[in-house]
């Protein structure tokens, strides 16, 4: 029989911590996560601390850097508006000056109008010049004055005399005597006033002295009155003075009543009953037509060089294009003074 050993107690001591030791480390990986890491709080290593004077400069910079950036941009903005403003203005004066050219241009004969000639001393491409001249001095109550306004105000006073003193008469009395004696020294000269009726202002054909010296006394007091018969003064010449070379028209306008002879009105009705007694309104058509009529009949026997002095007049625009078309067809010059002339 074996003989039992002594168990040593140093080595179960031994067995018994490796085994703790073994459990413990079992334990920490159970109960501990090795892939979670913890999380490491950053700290700055210092805090800077604005002061207030230094955020009160920052935004006043800042506010400083808008506002001119605002007053930039106002700027560009009112100088991009002006240049558009101009630019359209400009574009609309030439399109009017564009569109006026044209309407020129698509109705040459009935609505051009003439350049207007202007001069303080003489006349500018119009020369008194004829061997027998007759002058029709227009004496209607549209002479006295160019705005219509005071023409009517003028009618209004029975006496006459508002209508005399109108300036506009001044210059038509002052241009038939600068017609006359801007006239050759040898012509032979005839005057006549126009209205509603036909009035020799010189007995037949004159002298140019005497014609001036008649002119002294038939001038002095005379007064505009009544309306304008283009036709009758037509009539009047072709039938009592016949002969003209040159004849010399001072008027401001179209006529407003019919000659003796109403021939091509028939086609206007409203026109056709216009004569010497009705002082009646009249448009603006049928002051065409009557014009048209007068001259048409005049010029189937007349062979004299017209050319018409047209002073200004308040609304009626076809007057220059018209006298202008006449003048032109007989060789002669239309001629519209500024309210200054002549200076005589």
């Amino acid at each position: 029989m074996r003989p039992q050993r002594a168990i040593s107690n140093s080595s179960l001591a031994f067995i018994d911590v490796m085994s703790c030791g073994l459990g413990a480390v079992i334990l920490l990986f159970v109960i501990l996560d090795f892939n979670s890491l913890p999380s490491e709080e950053v700290v700055p290593d210092s805090i800077e601390v604005l002061d207030q004077s230094e955020i009160n400069g920052s935004l006043r910079q800042i506010q400083t850097q808008l506002q001119a950036d605002i007053t930039e941009q106002s700027n560009t903005v009112k100088s991009l508006t002006s240049s558009i403003t101009q630019a359209m203005l400009e574009k609309t004066k030439n399109t009017i000056k564009r569109n006026q050219m044209l309407a020129i241009s698509e109705v040459p004969e009935k609505y051009q109008r003439p350049r207007p000639q202007t001069s303080s001393g003489q006349l500018v491409g119009m020369a008194v010049k004829g061997s027998k001249i007759l002058i029709a001095f227009d004496t209607s109550a549209s002479m006295a004055d160019e705005k219509l306004i005071n023409i009517i105000m003028g009618i209004s006073d029975k006496s006459g005399n508002r209508l005399a003193a109108g300036k506009k008469w001044a210059q038509a009395k002052r241009t038939l005597i600068w017609t006359i004696k801007n006239a050759p020294k040898d012509s032979q000269i005839q005057v006549i006033s126009y209205s509603e009726r036909v009035r020799p202002m010189t007995s037949g054909w004159v002298s140019r002295d005497t014609a001036l010296k008649n002119m002294q006394t038939k001038l002095v007091g005379k007064k505009p009155d009544g309306g304008t018969s283009l036709g009758k003064m037509l009539e009047y010449v072709t039938n009592k003075s016949p002969g003209a070379s040159d004849i010399y028209l001072i008027t401001d306008g179209l006529p407003t009543i019919s000659g003796d002879k109403r021939s091509s009105l028939a086609s206007l009705k409203s026109c056709y009953s216009l004569s010497s007694n009705k002082n009646t309104f009249v448009s603006g058509e049928c002051r065409e037509q009557l014009f048209y009529s007068a001259v048409k009949r005049f010029q189937k026997t007349s062979a004299a060089s017209v050319n018409t002095i047209l002073l200004a007049l308040e609304g009626d625009p076809k007057a220059a294009p018209l006298y202008w078309k006449w003048s032109a067809i007989t060789g002669g010059v239309l001629f519209s003074p500024r309210a200054d002339w002549p200076l005589i």
